[in-house]
């Protein structure tokens, strides 16, 4: 008879881990199918009948901003990935007056707090008449995203080969070309990288949202805390449906990185962002 082979001390630990790591999920899934009272009653336990009409009612509040979200974001993120990965590609491989200069400038931005610029932008989207509409967050986003990406990008470029840029510069490549034809398609792991950091930051921004945005327009985080002032039943707070609409406020992140996880790890390992 063989004997039971007991867990290693690393192994208990790691199963702990595991444990403490599904406990939230388990919490936040197990709450997101209970009425009110079957919430006031207890939060761990499971219910006998499972409200799935939660969700019904989460998406229902949550659909439109899910979509403007996305929209703004996808937008977004697509142009400060192409504008930051030119503007680095130029930093790190072509000579012109002041670069290094101008690259410290661009650094510099990132010791900035954002809330020092809120007020100075807030102004200028309501001059500019963009408020209430997608650009209100667009414009900013992009000008907002280029100095991390740009730095992270550069940081890449720079440890490419220049005999690689020199070869095809000899077959009559020109900058176009050499960026459209070797840059973006080595910067692939990289770029995926910084674009999903920069959607992470995107999709939780609370308070340029509220500001610029009317409720036609509004993005998830504004519709979620809107749902949890106004959920309530008889003094009893629907708790299941902020939790069914956390659940599916999630689903296309992990979708996103479910898909994109392995160019993720990519970027990551290459060297350019030290986590």
């Amino acid at each position: 008879m063989k004997s039971i082979r007991l867990p290693s001390v690393g192994q208990w630990i790691l199963i702990i881990l595991l444990f403490f790591s599904f406990l939230p999920v388990y919490f936040i899934f197990v709450n997101s199918v209970k009425t009110p009272l079957d919430f006031a009653a207890s939060t761990l336990n499971i219910p006998q009948h499972f409200e799935w009409s939660n969700y019904t009612a989460a998406w229902d509040k949550i659909s439109m901003p899910i979509v403007n979200s996305v929209v703004i974001i996808a937008i977004s993120v697509f142009f400060i990935v192409i504008l930051s990965s030119m503007s680095a590609y130029a930093f790190a491989k072509l000579s012109f007056p002041l670069k290094n200069s101008l690259f410290m400038l661009i650094f510099s931005l990132l010791l900035i707090p954002g809330f020092l610029t809120l007020i100075p932008l807030y102004l200028q989207i309501k001059k500019l008449g963009l408020s209430d509409s997608y650009w209100a967050l667009i414009l900013p986003y992009i000008a907002g995203g280029q100095a991390f990406t740009i730095f992270v990008l550069k940081t890449f470029f720079d440890q490419l080969p220049n005999e690689l840029f020199e070869a095809a510069r000899i077959d009559g490549a020109g900058n176009p070309k050499i960026y459209t034809s070797i840059v973006l398609p080595l910067s692939i792991p990289i770029c995926t990288t910084v674009g999903i950091i920069n959607i992470n930051n995107l999709w939780n921004d609370y308070l340029l949202p509220s500001l610029l945005l009317d409720r036609a327009h509004q993005t998830l985080t504004v519709a979620l805390v809107s749902f949890e002032a106004s959920a309530g039943n008889y003094g009893l707070s629907d708790y299941g449906g902020m939790m069914a609409a956390y659940i599916l406020a999630s689903v296309p992140l992990l979708l996103l990185f479910s898909v994109l996880m392995r160019n993720f790890v990519e970027g990551i390992a290459s060297g350019s962002i030290k986590m």
